[in-house]
């Protein structure tokens, strides 16, 4: 094989590949620090058919946080996140948003199996104390 023909093949890949978005961070995100008292704990409420989801959110230092992620259906979720200054992140199929003190709504991609459908599932959670 020539050099020419193959910097055209390596050419014709690059030009083929897109690097894939980091789903765990939602576009056009901006990072600052957050209030650690905000997000730190036990958050729980039920899913739509009410089996229980909790989320636990510790170590949270400048925008980051480790979340524990329960639902009945998704499995256990761990992972280290990075808050957005519109109090968003994201671990898996969801997305949480502090909505106020004490109060976070947690979003849900739920994809249906047999059909591939997708739905969205909202939760307003409760920090307990």
């Amino acid at each position: 094989m020539s050099t020419t023909s193959t910097i055209n093949i390596f050419s014709i890949l690059q030009s083929a590949y897109a690097a894939p978005t980091q789903a765990s961070i939602p576009p056009g995100s901006k990072f600052a620090k957050v209030d650690p008292t905000q997000w730190h704990g036990t958050w729980t409420t039920k899913d739509s058919n009410g089996k229980p989801v909790t989320l636990t959110i510790s170590n949270v230092s400048g925008y980051r946080a480790t979340v524990r992620f329960q639902t009945a259906d998704g499995g256990l979720q761990t992972g280290r996140v990075l808050i957005n200054t519109k109090n968003v992140f994201r671990i898996g199929n969801s997305q949480m948003q502090l909505t106020g003190a004490g109060k976070m709504t947690i979003s849900t991609v739920i994809t249906d199996p047999t059909t591939g459908k997708e739905s969205m599932e909202t939760d307003h959670a409760t920090l307990q104390s």
